[in-house]
């Protein structure tokens, strides 16, 4: 290979770039533009993926890009400079790692204490999280990116190491990584093997971390949050399913921060499989539909933002997208055909789309709160009023339930207010009231508490009618009212009238 040497005659320069171009192609004809010099040359198809993969090694080092095209029903090579590039050093690279594993080992500490129930800061959490998502989610993001980068390196493409990104405060701690590709992708049997090698390693990764997760749930299962208003479900791909059907896992219990990791793996797969500008999907659509590729790209964006009605992340990806470009740009050499092989390696791109995609990753569960009277024995069944007896010169109990059917704990207030005039009809006040398995204390008419999701209170009512000799058959009315409060929510008020009737 020349030297590539210092021109200040631009005829020199045609001449020597004409060279080392007519040693694979001959030259019938030379044309300058200011972009480029077009040579038109005549190729032989069995040799011209070859020669001009030859002919792009040779000038890429020295700073000459080679494009190999077909205008007019002529092949061309057209050549132009290599824009001078700068890029960061490794430091860089390094510094983000650092702070990306910083940003998932919160993330992994908040998970622990969720699935456990200790405290983030403490020392089981820290360690316990990093053990259980830092380090599986890193090697998933990892392997997918070194196989890019060890793709590309095969290609003699230029690339950087992976760069991670950092995101503190969020669920994952990460927004995953990249690498910067410093060449133009030479053919489309790289771009497809390039796009393709990083998803399909790091699904071959996410799917052991998954499983493992996923045994680690069904050994241990812990019992899914009490309130979990606020949180977030996960949409489990098809992929996830088959793969929780081999490993049963208790109802109610609570994801494991390793399962996360895994289903972080496959929802990162299907991410970077969309076939929209030059996402990993893109750089496979454009090698195997050509220019073509550009309807499947503006498919793929359309889908996000009417995704985005249900899942608004998927706004911040498809504007991410578009600032880096719809159209995906063609390799140096987009005349070449793809092989059989390649075909079926894109069509297994697709099966693994289909399998790992989720329209709507997380769903967040609305925070609500709400009370509702019920009768013992008749659990969730509200009941609008309730009704008692009682007898003249005596006393009875009775019994009634309050349940929290909102999914957040909630400080309650009950209230158990007279209707009737004062001085008339039997008295009534609380003598028990139990909250869960939790003895409540109270004064004659009013009580506080506070319930859990889903928890409920048995109460109970003494009707005292001693100082009474009263007919038959006549009512009187009291009122039971129920304020629920939350932090950050106003309060709910439930109120069920409470009628005694008195008998002989």
């Amino acid at each position: 290979m020349e030297s590539p040497p210092m021109f200040s005659d631009p005829e020199k320069e045609i001449e020597f770039v004409k060279r080392i171009v007519a040693l694979r192609f001959p030259i019938y004809d030379t044309r300058v533009t200011p972009q480029a010099v077009q040579f038109l040359v005549t190729v032989d198809p069995a040799t011209m993926e070859e020669r001009f993969e030859d002919l792009r090694k040779e000038l890429v080092p020295q700073n000459y890009i080679p494009f190999l095209a077909r205008e007019g029903g002529e092949h061309a090579i057209l050549v132009q400079r290599r824009p001078e590039q700068r890029f960061v050093s490794w430091h860089m690279n390094l510094t983000l790692l650092l702070l990306t594993i910083a940003t998932t080992m919160w993330a992994g500490a908040t998970l622990w204490e969720a699935y456990a129930g200790v405290p983030w800061a403490s020392l089981e959490a820290l360690g316990m999280g990093t053990l259980t998502f830092t380090v599986p989610l890193m090697t998933v993001l990892g392997i997918h990116e070194m196989g890019h980068y060890v793709m590309a390196r095969r290609y003699k493409v230029h690339a950087s190491l992976p760069f991670f990104i950092p995101a503190p405060f969020t669920l994952l701690g990460t927004f995953g990584a990249m690498i910067s590709l410093r060449d133009p992708m030479p053919n489309r049997k790289a771009l497809i093997d390039v796009g393709a090698s990083g998803p399909i390693l790091g699904l071959l990764t996410a799917i052991p971390v998954a499983v493992l997760g996923l045994f680690l749930m069904a050994a241990d299962p812990r019992p899914a949050p009490l309130n979990p208003g606020g949180n977030y479900l996960v949409g489990e791909p098809i992929l996830y399913t088959i793969l929780s059907m081999f490993i049963p896992i208790p109802a109610g219990a609570s994801l494991h921060p390793t399962a996360f990791a895994g289903w972080v793996g496959l929802f990162v797969t299907a991410l970077n499989l969309l076939p929209a500008g030059q996402l990993d999907g893109g750089h496979v659509a454009r090698a195997v539909l050509g220019d073509n590729s550009r309807y499947a790209s503006y498919g793929a964006l359309g889908l996000m933002f009417v995704l985005g009605f249900a899942f608004p992340g998927w706004y911040i990806i498809a504007i991410f997208i578009l600032l880096m470009g719809a159209r995906h740009p063609p390799p140096l050499n987009d005349l070449s055909r793809l092989d059989p092989k390649r075909y079926g390696l894109a069509l297994a791109v697709v099966a693994v789309l289909v399998l790992s995609f989720v329209a709507v990753p997380l769903v967040p569960i609305e925070p609500r709160i709400g009370l509702q009277f019920e009768e013992p024995g008749n659990p969730d069944v509200a009941v609008p009023a309730l009704a008692a007896n009682v007898t003249n010169q005596s006393t009875a109990p009775y019994a009634f339930v309050l349940r929290n059917v909102g999914n957040l704990e909630t400080n309650v207030t009950l209230v158990l207010e007279r209707g009737s005039p004062e001085g008339v009809g039997p008295n009534a006040s609380f003598s028990a009231v139990q909250a869960g398995n939790r003895t409540v204390a109270f004064e004659w008419n009013v009580t506080s508490f506070t319930l859990n999701a889903t928890e409920s209170a048995n109460i109970t009512v003494t009707l005292d009618a001693t100082d009474y000799q009263l007919a038959p058959d006549l009512l009187w009315t009291f009122h039971v009212q129920a304020t629920a409060a939350v932090e950050g929510f106003r309060g709910v008020d439930a109120d069920v009238a409470f009628t005694v009737r008195v008998v002989p």
